[in-house]
């Protein structure tokens, strides 16, 4: 899935970056001005696009050991109830991220003078896909019998 490799490549950067950071403080004794901007930015898109490929596995926390001891009707009504909550959470991202667009392009980081828009469109990005994702869930637990 493209969400998933999107979140591969940027571990990777992550990786790489990071690297670069340590190497040029310790060997090269001059630190890179922008290494924790770039490492900061694929962290937190990592976040929130690893939150939406959670949603689509559904691999969000559950506590299995008290939810696997209902009936399945109990079960169901559960693991309905915490997709919604999922859901919610997730229109809360989207409508949150949309909200702090305007400041966010007007700001820029210190060091790449890159627009903040880069940092807080991961939240509406996110949260949109995890409401995508969660909606063959429900789909699936309202059509259960």
């Amino acid at each position: 899935m493209l969400v998933e490799l999107v979140c591969i490549g940027l571990m990777a950067v992550l990786v790489a970056d990071v690297f670069l950071g340590v190497w040029s403080r310790y060997v090269m004794h001059a630190t890179f001005q922008w290494y924790d901007e770039v490492a900061r930015l694929c962290f937190v898109w990592m976040i929130f696009l690893g939150a939406a490929v959670a949603v689509r596995r559904g691999a969000h926390f559950r506590l299995h050991l008290l939810v696997d001891r209902f009936g399945p009707v109990t079960r169901r009504r559960v693991e309905l109830l915490g997709t919604l909550v999922v859901v919610a959470f997730a229109a809360v991202l989207l409508a949150g991220g949309i909200a702090i667009f305007p400041i966010a392009r007007r700001q820029v980081t210190d060091a790449l003078e890159i627009s903040m828009v880069w940092f807080y469109g991961a939240l509406p990005v996110g949260g949109a896909l995890m409401i995508l994702f969660a909606i063959p869930h429900l789909w699936k637990l309202a059509r259960a019998r």
